[in-house]
């Protein structure tokens, strides 16, 4: 075996020294830091050396470890259970090492012949009763050091992990307000960065929907604080009630409303579940998430399902493609008369094309990239187009609703000509950003644009009392506070030990 095989094959052992006998042949700075690692893991240290620096004499003299006056000798190794060579001789170091070949003890030799040694010591931070070891086999032992001390610093917050969101959604801002802090395109990807680079963030997943945006992490109490999830999602200059910061079981309560569809625009509805998923697969895939994020996000699951159970009978349970179609025919839209122009292959996208086929003359579905997938029994009634014909057959529709994942306006003033001016037209824009210029509809009274705000409007009209909804969602959460005790306790490390 090559110096370099034997480096990379080695096998990293926790050692339980306590009580037993190990021996340190030298006394200077090196040695010093060897045997306080022995000290610290509670072992019976003998020190060989004719001189000794400062630090191994005041250990001398505390009596935390023996002392022989005089340089090495075979038999000062016969009963130890480990030896480190910390002389300043390459050649003593290496007399170290042979008699302690000789005699079956392992040894550790801290200059140039550490590659013939029996076992190197990893950088080693402790917090609690967590120990985190780092090894470069013995090539780079600044670098080990660099990433033990980098770790170290995330240890002394695990302590306080706790389960943080930040966020905002239709409920305490507009459309129009809310648009310019959904994270789209490359604004999801450089939030995602930035958060990385924090102490204190453990883990952390992102929610972006068409109602809210959100930051769910497991954060330290000092980076809860400090104000720099709140910067890093814009909100440093917003209003306090134009946004929320929650954590502990306030952060539970939210996210398992927000699971259950409680605080959608409308409540009871599913697609949150599917998002929520999507969020932390997402999150996982790109190293921002792992073990402690899936916990939580399962439990939020788990308390959910027991919500809509109980819950689920005193609402309409529309989806939002639903509500669209409702909103129309409230309006005394003829659908059954009525070509309607999908906008998005999504989710959405999908369950409005759905959806509607039974209802509609005609679907006209416009994709971006990826050409959905047309059913055979659809066949007849669907035709489908991209966003770059699509003007070609924006005359043939009376309604367009658009749910498509887009940066910037889909339909704008430059598609006014392609309108059709013998009949109305009514665009719902179930986007966010939002995908239809609202100028639109100040161009003709015969073009009508609805967002978000004007559906959330119209059922808020349609439904029961959600206070009382709440407050029974929030009873049945208060049910389950053994999960979050459960949960929020191992993660501070209060649970069975390993």
């Amino acid at each position: 075996m090559t110096d370099s095989e034997k480096i990379y094959s080695g096998l990293h052992l926790n050692l339980f020294l306590a009580g037993r006998p190990c021996v340190v042949i030298g006394g200077g700075k090196v040695a010093h830091h060897k045997i306080e690692l022995l000290l610290e893991a509670g072992a019976r240290v003998a020190v060989i050396s004719p001189n000794v620096g400062a630090g191994v004499a005041r250990l001398i003299e505390s009596g935390a470890i023996t002392h022989t006056v005089r340089p090495f000798e075979p038999p000062d190794i016969d009963r130890a259970t480990l030896v480190y060579a910390a002389t300043n001789s390459r050649a003593v170091n290496r007399q170290v090492l042979e008699s302690c070949r000789e005699k079956g003890v392992m040894c550790c030799c801290v200059d140039g012949n550490w590659a013939q040694s029996d076992f190197t010591t990893p950088a080693t931070t402790r917090h609690n009763q967590l120990t985190v070891s780092v090894s470069s086999g013995g090539t780079d032992c600044r670098q080990s050091k660099m990433v033990k001390n980098s770790l170290a610093r995330h240890l002394t917050m695990m302590g306080s992990a706790n389960l943080v969101v930040v966020g905002t959604d239709h409920n305490h801002l507009t459309v129009e307000e809310r648009e310019p802090f959904h994270l789209t395109g490359p604004r999801f990807e450089q939030a995602g960065f930035m958060i990385m680079q924090l102490w204190g963030i453990h883990e952390f997943m992102i929610l972006n929907t068409c109602n809210r945006v959100e930051v769910i992490a497991i954060a330290s109490d000092e980076t809860e604080r400090n104000g720099i999830l709140r910067h890093i999602m814009g909100f440093t200059n917003m209003k306090e009630d134009k946004f929320y910061l929650l954590s502990g079981k306030k952060a539970y309560e939210h996210l398992c409303l927000v699971t259950a569809g409680m605080l959608s625009q409308t409540p009871g509805e599913n697609h949150i579940t599917a998002q929520m998923k999507n969020s932390l697969e997402t999150a996982k895939q790109r190293g921002w998430a792992g073990n402690m994020t899936q916990e939580w996000v399962s439990t939020f699951l788990h308390v959910s399902k027991d919500i809509k159970t109980q819950v689920a009978p005193l609402l309409h349970n529309y989806e939002i493609e639903d509500l669209a179609l409702k909103y129309l025919e409230a309006n005394g839209t003829d659908l059954a008369a009525s070509t309607i122009m999908v906008l998005g292959s999504g989710m959405i996208g999908k369950g409005l094309v759905k959806d509607s086929l039974p209802k509609v003359k005609k679907v006209i579905w416009c994709y971006h990239v990826n050409q959905p997938e047309v059913a055979a029994e659809w066949a007849d009634k669907v035709e489908l187009c991209t966003f770059n014909t699509m003007k070609e057959r924006i005359t043939e529709a009376d309604i367009i609703i658009s749910a498509a994942e887009a940066p910037g306006h889909l339909l704008h003033l430059g598609h006014a000509p392609f309108f059709n001016q013998e009949r109305p037209v009514t665009v719902i824009d179930l986007g966010m950003p939002r995908n239809i210029d609202p100028e639109l509809d100040d161009l003709s009274p015969d073009i009508s644009v609805v967002d978000l705000d004007g559906l959330k409007y119209w059922y808020r009209r349609e439904l029961t009392d959600m206070n009382d909804i709440l407050a029974r969602s929030r009873a049945i959460i208060a049910e389950h506070q053994d999960l979050y005790d459960k949960i929020a306790n191992s993660f501070k490390g209060r649970d069975a030990a390993e």
